[in-house]
């Protein structure tokens, strides 16, 4: 483990939730492309030490991966942003919708954040099938209104990529980011690193954040209930499920947004343009979402502050929450990156942890910055 002179107090908050015998976990921050915090602690579920090689589900944390992936093709002039999304995908036209540009469809605008149909674990494991079955879709929400596409925003994606690529998002993530980048992220684990996969669990009565209260939106279910409970096992972890089923430690996914606030760049391996990163964290959404009530504010892909995710305090954040605690991201003004990754899930009216962490994550990168002057 490690942690820069000035960043004790992140470690001292990490051991608060994760030191010896806890949930397993790993949290860890880069300021000004140097790794300042790498931390790993807890157990696994089967009571083993959670170590630096441990990795695990991140949620909808992948949501940001396929964002890089989806920007790279942009600046390869693979994709339009402002193209209709009929122009690469005709299918989508169902139900009206294929007049949705590509950026916006990026940016839970395309009304379909769910299914009205049954799905298997078998069907959701397969990436291609589950694009058509959102193609078919008709709008459960108004077009260009924000709904959080929780599931399906995964497989717009990972659709487009495969319409004008050919490769699937786990093989592009694993061929031209993590590959590149020497980072453990992976949409679909290899059988030879499935060892390594920490597996989730819940906490009491876990539920998700949208699905909490008294006064729930029924199509709510459309959004939430395609998800199998199957989600955090070794099985799952093979599959591909680009909206939520990405598996990293926060040492990789802290290095992929030290890539993106760096302008594009780490370690001497460029994958954006600054102009690029600009365009994906540019604002293409924002309002309450009709089901949930809670406000969504989307660039391409990327969930941007001021908006109810644990992204931080800086305003220019950018980056992606996942379900049941974890967040990872970027704060320009401080030129920082941070990711928190977790064994349990947690519901997130009952959770502190990620908030506290960057919250001292914050005061140590900011009083450094105060002493550089």
């Amino acid at each position: 483990m490690f942690v820069a002179p000035g960043f004790e107090l992140v470690a001292k908050v990490f051991d608060k939730y994760h030191g010896a015998g806890k949930a397993g976990a790993s949290f860890a921050a880069t300021h000004k492309g140097k790794q300042v915090v790498d931390l790993w602690g807890g157990v696994r579920s089967d009571g083993t030490p959670w170590t630096d090689e441990t990795i695990c589900i991140i949620a909808s944390g992948t949501k940001g991966i396929c964002a890089v992936a989806i920007m790279m093709l942009v600046e390869r002039g693979l994709l339009d942003l402002e193209a209709p999304i009929q122009s690469v995908w005709p299918e989508f036209a169902e139900g009206g919708k294929g007049l949705v540009t590509i950026g916006d469809s990026l940016a839970h605008v395309a009304g379909v954040p769910g299914l009205e149909r049954s799905i298997s674990v078998e069907e959701i494991q397969d990436p291609v099938l589950m694009a058509q079955y959102v193609a078919a879709q008709h709008p459960i929400t108004p077009i260009g209104v924000p709904s959080y596409h929780a599931t399906t925003y995964g497989w717009i994606a990972s659709e487009l990529l495969r319409r004008v690529d050919g490769r699937s998002m786990g093989t592009f993530v694993r061929e031209e980011i993590a590959g590149p980048l020497q980072l453990d992220v992976h949409i679909g684990v290899p059988d030879s690193e499935l060892h390594r996969v920490g597996e989730m669990t819940r906490s009491d009565n876990y539920n998700y954040s949208a699905m909490i209260g008294d006064d729930v939106d029924p199509r709510l279910q459309h959004v939430y209930g395609l998800v199998p409970p199957e989600r955090g096992s070794l099985m799952f972890a093979k599959s591909e499920f680009p909206g939520g089923g990405g598996i990293a430690n926060a040492y990789a996914m802290s290095r992929l947004y030290a890539m993106l606030v760096n302008g594009g760049e780490l370690d001497g391996v460029r994958l954006l343009k600054p102009e690029t990163i600009e365009i994906a964290r540019r604002q293409r959404s924002v309002g309450n979402d009709p089901l949930s009530g809670r406000l969504l504010r989307f660039g391409v892909g990327f969930e941007l502050n001021p908006n109810p995710s644990r992204l931080g305090m800086d305003e220019q954040a950018f980056g992606h929450t996942g379900a049941g605690g974890s967040t990872h991201g970027a704060w320009p003004s401080l030129q920082g990156s941070f990711s928190y990754t977790m064994r349990e899930f947690q519901s997130e009216n009952a959770d502190s942890r990620g908030i506290e962490l960057l919250d001292v994550l914050d005061e140590c990168m900011s009083r450094q910055e105060k002493l550089s002057k």
